[in-house]
C-alpha cells in the first residue's frame, strides 16, 4: 500500500529520473515520472534498423563504483559484456586492458613524436600518477548504498581505509585543476602532441580528469542487448513498484508556492516533493515565483541569471552505418570500441581560432569557407568508434556489421547553417567525408560496402533530449559552471534554492555521464526519504 502524503513528481525520465523513481517506489512513495518524449531513457536508447542495432547515447558505460552497485541494490539483473578500449593514431594502435599498457602508450607516442621523447616521459609520468588516483575513486564498489554505516565490519575494514585514500586523491586532484590545454603547455611546446592527448575531451576539461582517464578505459562495460537495456530494466522496476510514467508531456510552468507543475495542455500535477531531472535552463525559464517572498525571489533571480548565462558543453556528430562486412574484419582492425585519430597533426587552429571565426563572422564567410573548414576538421579530428555486434553478435545480421562513428561538434555551427538553409547538405558533406577518411585508413575501401548511412547532429540531440546546446554531459568548462563541480560536494549537487524541489542528472553536477546521473538521482531520492522520515 502506498504511503499517504508522499507524492513525488519527477520531471525528466533519463537515467537520473528513472533511478530516483526506482528508489522512491521501493520505499512506497507515490511517484509520477513525466517526460516530453515518447519514450524513457533520454539520450540513452538502443534502436533497430534493418536488423542492425545502434546505441543513440553512450557507446558503453563506466561503472565507477556506481552503476553496478545501484543496480544490485534495486535487484536489477543486467548481463555485462566485455568492452576493451583501443587507441589508434594513424597506423599505430594499442589495446588498453591493464594499467601496464601505459608503457605501451608511451612507446606509441615515441613513434609518433620521436623529437619529443623527454616531454612524453614527463607527460606519461603525470598520466600514470593521476590514473592511480582515479583508480582510488573508482575502486570503491559499495553494494549497499543505503546501509553502509550499519555494517561495522565493512566500515572498519573497507570504508575508513578507502576514505583516507580518497581524501588524499582529492588533494592531489586539486593540484591539477587547471584546463588540460594550459597545463600541457608547461610540459611540451609540440601543439600536435597536446592535441592528440586532448582533442577528444571537452574544451578546458580539468587536467586531473583528462590525464587521469587512462584508468577509466579499464572500467567500461557493455550490456547484452545494447546500452538502452539499462533504461528499460530500471523503467520496469519503476512500473512494477507501482510508479506511473507519463510520456509526450511537456512541463511549461513550475509553481513552488502551490507545489504544482503544469503541462502544455493545461493539466496540473500536485506534488509534495519535485525532482527536476531535465534541462536546468528549462526549469528556471518556467519557474513562477510570483507568490514567493521577496528574499527568496531575489535568490532565485540570481541563480536564474547564472544558469541561463551558462552554456552546455560541446555536442557530438554521430554517423550510423550498416556495412556488408563480417564483424571479424573489424575485430582485427581496431576492435569493438576505438578512439581513432587519422592524423598525428592534430586539430590545431582548426578547432580554435578558425572555428570561432565561423561562429562569430557568418556574414563575412561563404558557404565554401564552411565546407572547406569541415573537410579539414574531419580529417584532423579524433573519432570514437563503436561496433555493438563485436560485444553482442545478436546486434547485427550474420556476416554484416553496424558501426557508429562520432566526434565532438559545436551546436552553434549547425544552428547557423540550419538558419542559412543548407543544413542537410552540410550534414551529408560530413557523412561522406568521414566515410572517405575511414575508407582510406583503418577500414580500407569501406565506402564500397556501405548498405545505408544516416546521422545525428547536435540539433538532433537538442530536439530529442531538450538539453541546451545539444550537450551530452552538461555544462561547458569555458564559462562559469552554475552547479556543483567538486567531487567532495556531490551530495549538495541535488539541492536547489526552490522550496520542495531537488535537481538531478547531467545538469546537476559537472562533468556528468550516466554514473553521475544515476548517483544524483539516488541522492535526490535519499534527501526526500530523509526529509519525510
Amino acid at each position: 500500500m502506498k504511503s499517504k502524503g508522499k507524492n513525488v513528481v519527477i520531471v525528466g525520465a533519463g537515467m537520473a529520473g528513472l533511478t530516483a523513481a526506482a528508489y522512491l517506489v521501493k520505499e512506497n512513495y507515490q511517484v509520477l515520472l513525466i517526460d516530453k518524449n515518447n519514450r524513457v531513457g533520454g539520450l540513452l536508447s538502443t534502436f533497430e534498423k534493418d536488423g542492425f542495432f545502434f546505441d543513440s547515447g553512450p557507446r558503453a558505460f563506466v561503472n565507477s563504483g556506481i552503476v553496478k552497485p545501484i543496480l544490485k541494490e534495486l535487484d536489477i539483473h543486467l548481463e555485462y559484456l566485455e568492452n576493451i578500449i583501443s587507441i589508434r593514431v594513424e597506423d599505430k594502435q594499442m589495446l588498453i586492458d591493464s594499467m601496464e599498457k601505459i608503457k605501451e602508450y608511451q612507446r606509441l607516442l615515441f613513434q609518433l613524436y620521436p623529437e619529443n621523447k623527454t616531454d612524453i616521459e614527463k607527460i606519461i609520468s603525470i598520466i600514470s600518477q593521476l590514473s592511480e588516483y582515479t583508480k582510488v575513486l573508482y575502486e570503491f564498489d559499495n553494494p549497499n548504498f543505503g546501509d553502509v554505516l550499519q555494517n561495522k565490519k565493512f566500515v572498519f575494514r573497507k570504508l575508513i581505509p578507502w576514505t583516507f585514500k580518497f581524501l588524499h586523491a582529492l588533494r592531489k586532484f586539486n593540484q591539477f585543476n587547471e584546463p588540460m590545454e594550459i597545463y600541457l603547455k608547461k610540459l611540451t611546446n609540440n601543439q600536435s602532441l597536446i592535441d592528440i592527448l586532448t582533442q577528444f575531451f571537452f574544451r578546458q576539461t580539468p587536467t586531473y580528469f583528462a590525464l587521469g582517464y587512462f584508468y577509466v578505459y579499464l572500467d567500461y562495460f557493455y550490456p547484452k542487448g545494447g546500452t538502452g537495456v539499462l533504461a528499460s530494466l530500471v523503467t520496469e522496476r519503476v512500473l512494477t513498484g507501482g510508479g506511473d510514467i507519463k510520456l509526450n508531456t511537456r512541463i511549461v510552468e513550475v509553481d513552488p508556492s502551490k507545489s504544482i507543475v503544469t503541462d502544455a495542455e493545461g493539466e496540473s500535477y500536485q506534488y509534495d516533493h519535485l525532482i527536476w531531472a531535465a534541462d536546468l535552463k528549462t526549469l528556471y525559464q518556467n519557474l513562477n515565483s510570483v507568490h514567493l517572498d521577496e528574499t527568496l525571489k531575489k535568490q532565485l533571480e540570481t541563480q536564474k541569471v547564472k544558469v541561463l548565462s551558462a552554456k552546455g558543453a560541446e555536442s557530438v556528430f554521430i554517423l550510423f552505418l550498416g556495412v556488408d562486412r563480417s564483424s571479424s574484419y573489424f575485430l582485427e582492425n581496431g576492435g569493438s570500441h576505438m578512439f581513432f585519430t587519422p592524423s598525428k597533426d592534430g586539430l590545431g587552429e582548426i578547432s580554435r581560432t578558425e572555428r570561432q571565426l565561423l561562429v562569430e563572422s557568418f556574414d563575412l564567410k561563404s558557404k565554401e569557407d564552411y565546407l572547406n573548414w569541415v573537410e579539414q576538421y574531419c580529417r584532423l579530428n579524433t573519432y570514437e568508434v563503436s561496433i555493438p555486434a563485436l560485444r553482442d553478435p545478436d546486434l547485427a545480421p550474420d556476416g554484416q556489421t553496424g558501426i557508429m562513428i562520432s566526434c565532438l561538434f559545436d551546436y552553434d555551427i549547425f544552428e547557423i547553417i540550419k538558419n542559412a538553409g543548407w543544413y542537410d547538405e552540410f550534414k551529408v558533406k560530413i557523412e561522406n567525408q568521414i566515410i572517405s577518411i575511414f575508407s582510406e585508413t583503418v577500414y580500407k575501401d569501406l565506402d564500397q560496402d556501405v548498405l545505408f548511412k544516416f546521422s545525428s547532429t547536435p540539433l538532433s540531440i537538442n530536439k530529442v533530449s531538450g538539453s541546451s546546446e545539444g550537450a551530452i554531459t552538461g555544462w561547458s568548462f569555458e564559462s562559469e559552471v552554475p552547479v556543483v563541480n567538486q567531487l567532495k560536494d556531490i551530495p549538495k549537487s541535488v539541492l536547489t534554492p526552490i522550496p520542495g524541489i531537488f535537481q538531478a542528472g547531467q545538469w546537476a553536477y559537472s562533468p556528468a555521464g550516466v554514473p553521475i546521473a544515476m548517483l544524483t538521482g539516488w541522492y535526490a531520492s535519499q534527501k526526500i526519504i530523509k526529509e519525510t522520515k
